[in-house]
């Protein structure tokens, strides 16, 4: 009689077990309330972040300058200086008027904060990856090409116009991504050895830096007149255009 009772115990706690215990109903306050937590923390702290990122410098209004300039090497001891970007299309705000200046200038989210980038600057006339550019001629220049007995890599170099004896900045990787930091930068984006760095950009470029005034400048404006400048080299280097029996290959987009 024992054992019979024993296995009727085991059979009806094995059905209880099977249908939820006590049978009292589940309590999901709680665990919705959790829930509920978490999302909010979330999406408060991509909020916060999208905030912070659309707030931090440069901000829409903000007119900063950088210059810059372009350089491809195609033999030892002599480069190739690239002519001023002339395209002045600028849909959100990071721009040139063909002066050798960057003119970062947002006039919406796309070119603010950490959307201020060297990707920006050239979405708007060509384009930059981290092999090659394309300029706005058309004009499509790739790393690889012979430059002075070593294949030519695209880098990008950040200087300091206020601070010229600082070391720059030399970006071989998420070149599109370079952000623009602050007022008077500047860049050289240029195609040279491994071991070697992109030189800073000419002196009239840091001339012309140096005479602007943010607050007699206004993006609607067409042009800017800059003062003439001789784009070509000094010494032995050769002048733009100039034919190099060691010119790097290049094509022309589309």
């Amino acid at each position: 009689m024992a054992r019979g009772d024993s296995r009727s115990k085991v059979a009806r706690a094995a059905k209880a077990g099977s249908s939820g215990g006590s049978g009292e109903p589940r309590k999901y306050g709680f665990p919705a309330a959790i829930t509920i937590v978490v999302v909010l923390g979330v999406l408060l702290v991509g909020w916060a972040r999208e905030n912070r990122e659309a707030t931090s410098a440069p901000r829409v209004g903000d007119h900063w300058h950088s210059a810059y300039d372009l350089y491809v090497c195609n033999a030892p001891s002599a480069g190739t200086w690239r002519s001023k970007i002339l395209n002045e299309n600028d849909p959100n705000g990071i721009h040139t008027h063909g002066d050798g200046l960057i003119h970062v200038h947002p006039f919406n989210s796309l070119a603010s904060g950490d959307d201020a980038t060297m990707g920006e600057f050239f979405s708007s006339f060509g384009a930059i990856d981290d092999t090659s550019i394309t300029l706005d001629t058309g004009e499509v220049i790739t790393e690889g090409f012979d430059c002075g007995g070593q294949p030519a890599v695209l880098k990008v170099a950040r200087y300091d116009a206020q601070d010229r004896d600082r070391e720059p900045e030399v970006f071989t990787e998420n070149l599109a991504g370079i952000r623009f930091m602050k007022n008077l930068e500047a860049f050289t984006i240029g195609f040279v050895p491994a071991d070697e760095v992109p030189p800073p950009p000419r002196p009239e470029r840091f001339t012309f830096l140096e005479s602007v005034d943010p607050r007699a400048i206004e993006s609607e404006v067409p042009f800017v007149d800059a003062p003439a400048e001789a784009d070509h080299d000094d010494g032995d280097d050769h002048a733009e255009g100039d034919d190099h029996d060691e010119a790097p290959t290049t094509s022309a987009a589309g």
